[in-house]
């Protein structure tokens, strides 16, 4: 067997690697993805970076797959990435189709937070039967649904935008276009809101260790809870999986985030037998759970054909 290629598509890097069947991963790399964020030219300037990583890092390798992760909505059938909100130009894009024919090799596409959701559950030896949430705090809240180690995709694709339910109360627009999503007060962009305003010039990685007992900061911490409890209750799922980059800040109040989620969830259950895990998702995280994902789908084509 040979490589997967994983590829990890960020609004500030895009992450590539090989990983061997072993799961090792070697050649990994950091690109800037404002050198192809540009519109009209977005999907020729991406391919030509694949390209280019291919010609320096993968001569002597054989790949067997590409698979790739967008921080997009993307079709039911895991072929069109609909809408990339942070990256100009990657709309409607057919990015199955056009990269199999480029490369000649199978092509997996699927959203950012599936792939990494799809990683943890792999490092964390967490069984595929069951329901799994992946909740990620980030600029924005990435989400990702694993139901019997299936990615839950919904009817049209684009299920699991915990960070776009409505919350009453909340003012203001979303980057999505709609106002009083959960991510307006809910997220990092929300706590670069409250930074600007509360505590402006300071650092925000000291945001939690210099201004935790605020109570500006525990209220953002309770909006964090809310959404995370909402999708607890409809969904009363075996694993929780908090990860993102706020989390992982200095100081961030694990214990207060979760004693929110328990006042919010449902009583008796699921509020008694909440398992709460953490990832310790690096800049390789969504590389890995890529090629975890290929790899899974490479098997189901094999059994099937036989």
């Amino acid at each position: 067997m040979g490589y997967i290629l994983g590829i990890d598509v960020g609004g500030t890097n895009t992450r590539l690697g090989l990983v061997s069947e072993s799961g090792e991963l070697t050649e990994f790399v950091r690109e800037a993805t404002s050198q192809y964020n540009t519109e009209g030219k977005a999907v020729t300037l991406f391919m030509e970076l694949v390209k280019k990583y291919i010609s320096e890092h993968a001569k002597s390798k054989a790949i067997d797959a590409i698979s790739v992760g967008f921080p997009s909505t993307v079709d039911k059938d895991r072929k069109v990435v609909i809408e990339t909100p942070n990256i100009a130009g990657l709309n409607n894009i057919p990015v199955v189709d056009t990269f199999e024919k480029e490369f000649g090799v199978p092509v997996f596409l699927e959203r950012d937070t599936c792939l990494i959701l799809i990683n943890d559950m792999e490092k964390n030896r967490i069984p595929a039967e069951g329901v799994a949430i992946g909740i990620y705090y980030g600029t924005g809240i990435g989400n990702a649904i694993s139901i019997d180690g299936r990615i839950f995709t919904g009817k049209h694709g684009v299920s699991a935008e915990l960070g776009h339910i409505p919350m009453r109360g909340v003012e203001g627009r979303c980057g999505c276009g709609n106002s009083s999503c959960a991510e307006v007060v809910a997220c990092g962009r929300a706590l670069e809101g409250i930074m600007e305003r509360h505590f402006p010039g300071e650092d925000i990685s000291k945001v939690f260790t210099e201004h935790g007992d605020s109570e500006v900061i525990k209220r953002f911490v309770d909006d964090l809870s809310i959404p995370a409890a909402t999708e607890i209750n409809i969904l009363d799922p075996d694993y929780i999986i908090i990860g993102g980059g706020l989390p992982n800040m200095e100081g961030f109040p694990r214990e207060e985030l979760e004693s929110h989620i328990h006042r919010y969830a449902r009583k008796p259950l699921p509020d008694e037998d909440l398992r709460f895990i953490y990832s310790k998702e690096g800049q390789e995280s969504g590389v890995m759970g890529a090629a975890i994902h290929a790899r899974q789908e490479l098997l189901k084509r094999e059994k099937a054909e036989r």
